[in-house]
């Protein structure tokens, strides 16, 4: 079995991890941990033009923290999973997460309700693949409540 952590790096992500392991030691399962960057390349402009480089250096720092984020957590919680493994992506996180479930044939998400700029109890994203995943969706929401950090 292979379960699906999307995560965004904030708070609400990190209170998945229960869940995840717990899944994870039930049904011996894999790990895949999945960080979706945005492309700031797609984006229009917002002060001017942004050369390619600056976009680069941006989406490379963005890359670096979020790998050694992914190994922090993966380290302190996953060590005894069966497996884990550590993705990132560059997309639309939503668009990004359901191509990633079908092509890593994935068997179920657990994921938290609202990501990191949402104020609503269940953020666009999390909406999007419970709507759309063709696998389960487990949502955990917030201990803090909406808009909360």
């Amino acid at each position: 079995m292979k379960i699906l952590w999307p995560n965004d790096l904030s708070k609400c992500s990190e209170g998945a991890i229960p869940y995840v392991r717990s899944f994870a030691k039930h049904y011996d399962a894999e790990v895949h941990v999945l960080y979706v960057m945005q492309d700031l390349a797609k984006h229009e402009s917002w002060y001017g033009e942004f050369n390619h480089k600056t976009i680069e250096k941006l989406q490379q720092w963005e890359e670096k923290k979020a790998r050694e984020k992914q190994e922090q957590l993966c380290r302190k919680y996953f060590e005894d999973c069966k497996k884990f493994e550590k993705h990132i992506r560059v997309g639309d996180p939503a668009t990004e997460i359901l191509k990633f479930i079908e092509t890593q044939g994935i068997d179920a998400v657990v994921m938290c309700r609202k990501g990191e700029g949402s104020m609503f109890k269940m953020g666009s994203v999390a909406e999007r693949i419970v709507r759309n995943a063709p696998v389960p969706v487990v949502t955990v929401p917030s201990k803090n409540g909406a808009g909360e950090q």
